[in-house]
């Protein structure tokens, strides 16, 4: 072996080694991991909130995915089509403030984040039913889904946040509840499988995404067939949140990591059914939930309690109470977190203040780790959060950031 080719051997084993040491963040700098990282809801009634509140003004550096909610179902010419909740917030020209120009001239600048449209909420999902019972039905909303990507050539995908297939529920003012027309299991995997057939065949294959929301709940997972409709859609959201609130008479985790309802039981359900661990996403809330504790002493996770109006607030006011949490034995807010569901509380027992009694259920920084710990120790598709804004704008996205971060 000649000099210069034990030159070249030891200069490629000293350039192996480099890569080998670089560290995660130098080695993937720049880099999107495909279908997952941090995807946050974006709601057009966002328009009518201050201007931080605006596509504009989101962490676009830290962001793989905008879900821009929520588009419903409308009956048109003997079929269904999709159309906006509001238009004037999202596209009416007269709106200097409207939210797909803006859409369009930062998707230029950071074209690796995935801007879905969702279609649906728990609101507007009357029609879907009605919807997907007929082969007819189906296919003139799908055409309406194509004909809106088209003329809106920003748009990486359709979410679908049909809430839930199978689940009926009466609906309300402003509210159009979720009635079930047909067999919704079958119809609802035949709608996303005819979906993925038109999108790859209208824009080539899996160059559009097919996302679907999911319920925490395997009473409600349990509706739907994710066995036969995993291979349709590139992730399925399963909203880990909302999974007590002031509904109950009692305190709890909204959005625990693990118990019997959680997370874990929910990640753990749809993976038995066969779905691939890259197209599982969960949840993360910016926002409490809240009660009035009947009476304080012990432990003040599952006390008896009162549901609270207006205990939904967002996390960069609970932010604020953390901040001015005290240690046990001294009146006021304290911090809780439990370690064996993963989620943290705030509760006040100072008898001399308003919020005397007072309980929140709410993500926290500590919370947030062990998920994201969870979602790398399960190769798991990444993180949905709802809502982008319930962060700090005004400290620059902490919590989005620490989520970003901990995914890549």
């Amino acid at each position: 072996m000649n000099r210069r080719t034990k030159l070249q051997i030891l200069s490629l084993l000293l350039l192996m080694i480099l890569l080998l040491n670089a560290s995660p963040l130098q080695s993937a700098q720049g880099e999107i991991k495909e279908g997952s990282g941090v995807t946050v809801y974006f709601p057009n009634w966002n328009v009518y909130s201050d201007a931080k509140n605006q596509v504009k003004n989101l962490p676009w550096d830290r962001l793989d995915g905008i879900n821009h909610a929520f588009w419903k179902i409308v009956p048109q010419n003997g079929g269904y089509a999709i159309q906006s909740t509001d238009s004037w917030a999202d596209t009416d020209e007269g709106n200097p403030n409207a939210h797909f120009p803006q859409y369009a001239l930062y998707a230029k600048k950071y074209p690796n984040v995935k801007i879905l449209l969702s279609i649906g909420g728990w609101t507007c999902c009357g029609y879907f039913s009605e919807m997907a019972a007929s082969e007819a039905g189906r296919a003139s909303f799908i055409q309406s889904c194509v004909d809106t990507l088209k003329a809106y050539s920003f748009l990486s995908g359709i979410d679908i946040d049909w809430e839930y297939p199978g689940v009926s529920r009466a609906g309300g003012s402003g509210d159009e509840g979720n009635p079930v027309k047909g067999d919704d299991k079958a119809n609802y995997t035949q709608l996303l499988k005819e979906m993925r057939a038109a999108l790859d065949s209208q824009f080539g294959k899996n160059k559009k995404q097919l996302t679907v929301c999911a319920s925490a709940s395997v009473g409600t997972l349990s509706h739907q067939d994710y066995a036969a409709l995993f291979p349709y859609v590139d992730r399925i959201n399963v909203m880990t949140y909302d999974m007590t609130g002031s509904y109950n008479s009692i305190t709890g985790h909204h959005s625990a990591l693990y118990g019997s309802v959680s997370a874990d039981t929910a990640v753990k359900y749809l993976m038995k059914q066969g779905v691939p661990a890259a197209k599982i996403a969960i949840g993360s809330p910016l926002y409490s939930h809240g009660w009035k504790i009947r009476k304080l002493g012990g432990n003040p996770v599952g006390a008896p309690a009162q549901g609270l109006s207006g205990g939904d607030k967002t996390w960069r006011n609970l932010k604020t109470l953390e901040q001015s949490s005290k240690p046990e034995g001294t009146p006021g807010w304290h911090k809780g977190f439990d370690d064996k569901a993963k989620a943290a509380y705030l509760w006040n027992d100072d008898p001399a203040a308003q919020e005397y009694g007072t309980f929140y259920t709410y993500e926290s920084s500590e919370s947030l780790d062990a998920k994201l710990a969870y979602i790398r120790a399960y190769q798991l598709g990444g993180l949905i959060v709802w809502q982008a804004h319930g962060d700090s704008a005004a400290e620059d996205w902490p919590m989005i950031t620490q989520m970003y971060q901990g995914l890549h």
